[in-house]
């Protein structure tokens, strides 16, 4: 018996994700599978416009063709650029001397002296 429909799992990267299972027909795109997946009914004001959409974590466009048991993801922008974040709390740790005990290891007598006179 051939089966006439595919199942798809779509993935909205919320803050607690989204996952449903949806059957489409061989040829249906990204967008039908999202379409089909009710998130634009039950996410009022979700707009797909400006959104990036992959399969198995790979951008593809909405025009896409999706395969059976295909994994189609709804991503999310991120709040801040990781690099930046990263960068952030690097100037942070930097604001704090490690000779005056604001690092990891114990600060040497002579630098104790020096932060404490």
């Amino acid at each position: 018996m051939v089966r006439a429909d595919w199942a798809v799992e779509v993935v909205y990267g919320a803050s607690v994700p989204d996952v449903r299972w949806v059957h489409v027909a061989p040829g249906s795109t990204v967008l039908d599978v999202i379409r089909r997946s009710g998130l634009l009914e039950d996410y009022p004001g979700f707009d797909m416009r400006g959104r990036t959409v992959g399969i198995f974590g790979r951008p593809v466009p909405l025009s896409a063709l999706v395969r059976d048991f295909d994994r189609v993801e709804i991503y999310v922008p991120l709040p801040e650029d990781p690099k930046e974040r990263r960068r952030r709390r690097a100037a942070l740790r930097r604001g704090t001397s490690r000779k005056c005990g604001g690092g990891s290891g114990a600060a040497s007598p002579r630098a104790a002296r020096a932060c404490h006179p």
